[in-house]
């Protein structure tokens, strides 16, 4: 575990800022085809901002890193060197440990993106959900404008595997703000609210998957999410078996599909000697009854298991990995 928008509120913002709002949701939904750095999308199910000639799989699913940061020799570049193909997103993480945030402990990784989506997790380790003021929320999109200014596109995966995070003793550090269910759906519609605001800012809603009868209760509502993710490393070679219908049907069906939104798999890995036959399950298995499937991102981690699948390891491993892209 590594663990909608208000309309009034956003034209509000946009008359603000000098934007209209007919330009603003104009750039919502249409095509995003920058020549030099993204690929079209031609409906909303599609992945905006996706850099041209990223990786994709076989079966053209885009692929991303959430390098290890304990380890200085993992980076998004020396990644992209080893597999000779440029990572889709660059995942990391950054917390909010009081009222005042700035993200910093991310903001300075925008250089080291290389052209990938910035996948920030944002944390609230300090603040409860009622402290995530439409204030706060706009100190977030500051930091996340650090980015964007730069002609990155960023996925704000904000308070991610919030139902496991806000759960005591799931894991650590908790979120204070508990299992507080209409203090978080606030706080993400205000944090939402500005990143819409952000030409460029997609929100990602990335919960662990576990507990899928009560999920919903962490459901901020479609209007507030441009991306469907969920978290998940399987924890035995027979679940790594059960492959990607066996072990993400149900929350495809219950909070993908019925919103037409696209999905990601916000984290996974494997550190069993099946890991190589994970990323071919979530790269390169049959996804026709799952068409809104578009992207995953690998925690490409020494931490609890050894999860490196490119770091380190040997020709043979790596072209092993490279078999599953194009």
């Amino acid at each position: 575990m590594k663990f909608p928008v208000n309309t009034a509120a956003l034209i509000a913002t946009l008359a603000a800022t000098g934007t209209s709002a007919s330009t603003r949701l104009r750039y919502r939904t249409q095509s995003f085809n920058n020549s030099s750095t993204t690929t079209p999308s031609n409906s909303s199910s599609s992945l905006p901002g996706l850099p041209s000639g990223c990786m994709l799989s076989t079966q053209e699913i885009a692929w991303g890193w959430l390098p290890d940061d304990t380890n200085s020799a993992v980076s998004i570049s020396s990644l992209n060197s080893a597999t000779a193909k440029k990572a889709c997103f660059f995942g990391d993480y950054s917390k909010i440990s009081d009222a005042s945030y700035d993200g910093s402990d991310i903001t300075y990784k925008a250089s080291q993106a290389d052209g990938a989506i910035m996948v920030p997790s944002v944390m609230p380790v300090g603040v409860k959900w009622s402290e995530v003021t439409a204030g706060l929320a706009k100190q977030i999109g500051t930091a996340m404008e650090a980015f964007t200014n730069q002609g990155l596109t960023v996925y704000l995966r904000f308070a991610h595997e919030m139902n496991c995070y806000a759960k005591p003793g799931c894991a650590s550090p908790e979120y204070p703000g508990g299992q507080d269910y209409a203090g978080f759906k606030q706080a993400w519609i205000n944090v939402a609210d500005v990143c819409k605001s952000i030409d460029g800012c997609y929100m990602m809603w990335s919960p662990n998957l576990q507990d899928l009868d009560t999920l919903s209760n962490w459901w901020p509502g479609a209007e507030y999410v441009d991306i469907v993710a969920v978290d998940h490393y399987p924890s035995s070679e027979s679940e790594v078996q059960e492959g990607f219908e066996g072990n993400y049907d149900q929350f495809y069906t219950e909070y993908v599909k019925p919103y037409g939104k696209p999905f990601v798999l916000g984290e996974t890995a494997y550190g069993g000697s099946a890991k190589y036959d994970w990323v071919e399950d979530v790269t390169n298995s049959d996804f026709s009854s799952y068409p809104l499937y578009k992207g995953a991102m690998w925690f490409e981690y020494n931490k609890e298991a050894d999860f490196y699948v490119v770091y380190d390891a040997s020709d043979s491993e790596i072209s092993t990995f490279d078999g599953n892209f194009s």
